[in-house]
């Protein structure tokens, strides 16, 4: 061998596993964002802590309950699921702040859980300019839900699929002077329309209405503007601390009153917040029976809460397990190396998926999983019931 070709022997024998580690680090670029060789990054921004604090709680216990139970039998095809859980203290400024963060430093795979409904809306233009997908936003607004939009899969019933099951109970049970407290936001302004459509489809007219401010500040103004008009059943369209002042107030005000409330009010925090003031109220809920033992997914639901040492069972952290669930197992149908886009493919292939004793599915043109809504009551001892 001439002295030229053992230089270039011995260069080619140098330069190899520079060469090997440049395709390899290739290689490895070709995985989506949040995809790594032994993990899969998703994100979630909640209120854990401001006027919905608790609430926010129950649905991280929720996910956490099922991630890490299939983290335990090895994750899904292989990888385990790391969820980067960030509090936005209930506002839609912190919310997308957050999920600039988790797009940009955390590069997460997919978003879910984004809770509220104005908080959901001001994250919209970051989903669609970069694609990422999100999952069961923790509101049923119908913004939210039509038209559908690309890359939003909403998992639970809407408000107006809530709203629409109240109505009819109270229409067909007599009552006619139906009266609505809603909160001064976007969720509230909705929730107000679809009863008024909900009653109108049936000849009928809100009796009375008034809104109430997040912080309750004004729930006596709230209640006094509704008693004097004597309802004989008030639709809540509010969510934590609102629905149990003006419950109170208005208590005080007036014994009896028969209060609707909507699924946000299906946890173990608003029974304890309630008091004895909880006796009696109907509440709306999107996800079985959590303490059914007839239900395969309630009893998969509470087993894996257990193993968490979280035994104080709810609504709202058994759709939050739902949600998880129904994320995990599009990330299975998307395969070994799923993608953002893969991940939207095989969510609209998941048609009529038993969860478990609940049905979930979506196509192309439909991103609504869930129709299920049922009316639960809070009972004198302090425990929901069918």
């Amino acid at each position: 061998m001439t002295l030229s070709r053992i230089h270039r022997a011995f260069a080619a024998l140098v330069l190899a596993p520079g060469l090997a580690l440049a395709l390899g680090s290739a290689g490895a670029r070709t995985l989506e964002s949040g995809v790594g060789d032994k993990e899969i990054v998703v994100g979630q921004s909640l209120g854990l802590t401001g006027p919905l604090g608790e609430l926010g709680q129950d649905i991280a216990n929720g996910a956490r309950a099922y991630f890490d139970s299939v983290n335990a039998k090895g994750g899904i095809n292989g990888r385990r699921i790391r969820v980067v859980t960030l509090d936005d203290g209930y506002k839609a400024d912190n919310t997308v702040k957050n999920v600039e963060q988790m797009l940009g430093e955390d590069q997460v795979f997919c978003l879910f859980n984004i809770m509220g409904t104005p908080n959901s809306a001001a994250i919209l233009p970051m989903v669609e300019k970069t694609g990422v997908p999100l999952f069961s936003p923790f509101t049923g607004a119908q913004m939210m839900r039509e038209p559908a939009l690309p890359g939003v899969f909403n998992i639970r019933a809407g408000y107006k699929d809530e709203i629409e099951k109240l109505v009819q109970h109270l229409s067909t049970v007599g009552i006619r002077r139906l009266s609505v407290v809603w909160q001064a936001n976007a969720f509230g302004k909705e929730g107000l329309a679809n009863v008024q459509a909900a009653m109108a489809k049936r000849g009928l007219t809100i009796h009375s209405s008034a809104s109430i401010q997040t912080d309750a500040s004004d729930a006596r103004a709230a209640v006094a503007a509704l008693n004097r008009t004597t309802p004989e059943a008030v639709i809540m369209i509010t969510a934590g601390k609102p629905t149990f002042e003006f419950i109170k107030t208005y208590n005080k005000a007036r014994r009896g009153m028969q209060f609707y409330t909507l699924s946000v009010m299906g946890a173990q925090a608003s029974i304890k917040a309630l008091g004895t003031d909880g006796a009696g109220v109907v509440v709306a809920s999107v996800v079985p029976f959590p303490w059914s033992l007839a239900n395969p997914l309630a009893n998969e639901y509470r087993s894996a809460m257990n193993e968490i040492g979280q035994k104080q069972y709810s609504f709202v952290s058994f759709e939050s397990y739902i949600n998880a669930k129904t994320l995990g197992e599009a990330i299975r149908r998307a395969g070994k190396n799923p993608t953002r886009a893969g991940l939207v493919v095989a969510a609209e292939g998941m048609r009529n998926v038993d969860l478990g004793g609940f049905d979930v599915g979506f196509s192309k043109d439909n991103h609504q999983a869930s129709h299920f809504v049922e009316l639960t009551i809070i009972t004198p001892d302090g425990r929901f019931n069918k």
